[in-house]
């Protein structure tokens, strides 16, 4: 019987192709949303995860401002742990880090290597090209070594050329092709601030790509001394610390805070992340925009749903008389109704798996054009089809029940 109206079901579907399609859509376009969300989130996820991995485990980022909720301090003076979480309003302002904070950290054990990062906000150019792309980054050479980064023409700017606030740069693998194309960057002068820059290096381009918006390998990097004087500001945006064993992060860390402290008066208006911490902090921020985005993504469902109800209270209405024979001939109520119920969960996995090829192929055009490969799990795959199913079920149920009651003689009377 389950075979003859799912039979039955996709007939009366095919006999109505375009009022079965427009029944579909808000399931198509619901599905499609939700998935195409939760996998450029994973996707991002997965590259930034890479980026952070591939930096190895034995480097801690001091940043401005408490992220993860930080301590506080009791009347009785003792140190009391925060709510959790990202605080976003800790990240923003102006930096309170120092060069003196810089000297501090260098001077502290089991730390090998430090690099500060300033951002310097400006377009690029390059004779008649201009864009506003890439990354314009103020940092010190220990800055190429703590990041790994691989040179592929050219050379990292050294130490002499921060002392002396030289005007040089090396660009990231995008930046170089955008302004250049094939042709040698080395040697020819960039345009920053207004002010030109020679090009000393061009860094190879990653494995991990994009995250999160932004290309780790669009942008540019100059000398910190140069930043800061073509800025005005002595602001320090991040520190990059190496220690000297993965072992000594977590005492490092907590070394570091203390000290840190004594520098700015008793206070904690810093935070001191391991690799993990930023990976969690990242994920945490992501997994908000995420959820909320599905959220709003899932009331296509909902409107999809309710579309499918509407139009199956039609049919019913529009097949009383093929109610009426089948029930003369003997049909029964719940064969009545499990014929209606199936057609309306055929209509709703038909709109799940539509929206789920629809998808797939918005994945394919997402990776080419915005460089960030969505990542589709079997988890979400089978929520998406099972939620699918679900709507189907829930707002077939109402239409079903309706044909199911109604009496032979008045479904008759229609002929």
């Amino acid at each position: 019987m389950i075979l003859q109206n799912i039979k039955m079901a996709l007939i009366s579907i095919k006999s109505a192709k375009m009022r079965s399609f427009l029944t579909m859509l808000g399931i198509i376009i619901g599905v499609f949303a939700v998935l195409v969300m939760i996998g450029i989130g994973d996707g991002v996820k997965s590259q930034v995860s890479g980026q952070i991995s591939s930096l190895g485990s034995n480097l801690l980022t001091v940043t401005s401002g408490q992220i993860g909720g930080g301590s506080s301090t009791a009347k009785n003076g003792q140190q009391q742990k925060g709510g959790g979480g990202f605080n976003f309003a800790g990240t923003v302002g102006t930096s309170t880090l120092t060069q003196q904070d810089v000297t501090t950290i260098e001077q502290t054990k089991n730390v090998i290597a430090t690099a500060p990062f300033n951002v310097v906000s400006s377009n690029v150019t390059y004779q008649q090209l201009s864009t506003s792309s890439p990354f314009v980054a103020g940092t010190t050479p220990n800055y190429s070594s703590i990041r790994q980064l691989k040179i592929e023409n050219g050379e990292f700017f050294t130490t002499n050329n921060n002392s002396s606030s030289a005007k040089v740069a090396v660009l990231g693998a995008d930046t170089k092709q955008n302004l250049f194309g094939e042709t040698d960057a080395v040697g020819k002068e960039i345009g920053i601030r207004g002010q030109a820059f020679t090009v000393v290096g061009v860094i190879k381009k990653s494995d991990t790509g994009s995250g999160f918006g932004a290309s780790s390998d669009d942008i540019v990097y100059i000398p910190i001394n140069t930043a800061n004087k073509i800025t005005n500001s002595n602001q320090i945006f991040r520190i990059l610390v190496q220690v000297n064993d993965p072992k000594n992060i977590t005492s490092t860390q907590e070394v570091i805070k203390t000290e840190l402290k004594a520098n700015h008066s008793g206070q904690e208006d810093f935070s001191v992340l391991t690799q993990e911490d930023l990976l969690s902090t990242f994920n945490t921020i992501l997994d908000l925009l995420t959820a909320f985005v599905v959220a709003i993504a899932s009331i296509s469902l909902l409107v999809g749903g309710i579309g499918i109800m509407n139009i199956m209270l039609v049919t019913v209405s529009e097949r009383t008389r093929e109610i009426g024979i089948r029930k003369a001939i003997g049909a029964t109520s719940s064969n009545i109704l499990s014929q209606f119920l199936i057609e309306a969960v055929i209509l709703s996995v038909m709109g799940g798996l539509l929206g789920l090829g629809l998808s797939y192929i918005a994945g394919l055009l997402v990776k080419k054009f915005a460089g960030i490969t969505p990542v589709f799990s079997l988890k979400a795959l089978v929520l998406a089809l099972g939620v699918s199913l679900l709507v189907g079920v829930v707002f077939g149920v109402a239409p079903a029940i309706k044909a199911a009651r109604k009496r032979p003689i008045q479904a008759l009377k229609a002929l």
